[in-house]
Order: structure tokens, then C-alpha cells, then sequence
């Protein structure tokens, strides 16, 4: 299992159909928002090479700027 933290920038007039589009996405939830208006996501997918897959799909999302990870880590996962 793969697990990620990552900071997204957005459009801000897009926050609402970001969120509904990534509650559609298996593994994604959206957890915080922050002050300046970033949504801080946790990403959970199957290993490290779905991860990064999702994260490139993610990142295609209309209304996303940037996709920002800021912790990943592995359990049960051989290199």
C-alpha cells in the first residue's frame, strides 16, 4: 500500500467541482484547505507505480494548477 499527502493548487472558482470530481476517485479524499486556499489531499493506491498513475490523473482535473507531494511512504510494499 502506498500512501500519499500532497498539496493541490487550484483555481479557486473551480474548488467546487474539484471536489465533487475527486470524491468520484477511488483512493482520493480531500482532508483540509488550507489559508491560502490549496486543498491538501490523501492519495492511496494498490503500490508506489499506481500512485504516481493517479497523481498524473489527478493532475489533469479541470481546475488544477499544480500537484505537490509532500509525504509518501510504503507499507508492506518490497522495493
Amino acid at each position: 500500500m502506498a500512501l500519499g499527502s500532497m498539496i493541490m493548487k487550484i483555481r479557486p472558482e473551480a474548488e467546487n467541482g474539484l471536489r465533487t470530481r475527486l470524491e468520484q476517485m477511488p483512493g482520493v479524499s480531500v482532508e483540509e484547505k488550507s489559508p491560502q486556499g490549496d486543498l491538501i489531499l490523501l492519495v492511496e493506491a494498490e503500490n508506489l507505480g499506481a500512485l504516481h498513475k493517479l497523481s498524473q490523473e489527478i493532475e489533469k482535473v479541470e481546475g488544477v494548477l499544480g500537484l505537490y507531494p509532500s509525504y509518501i511512504t510504503t507499507e508492506d510494499e518490497d522495493a
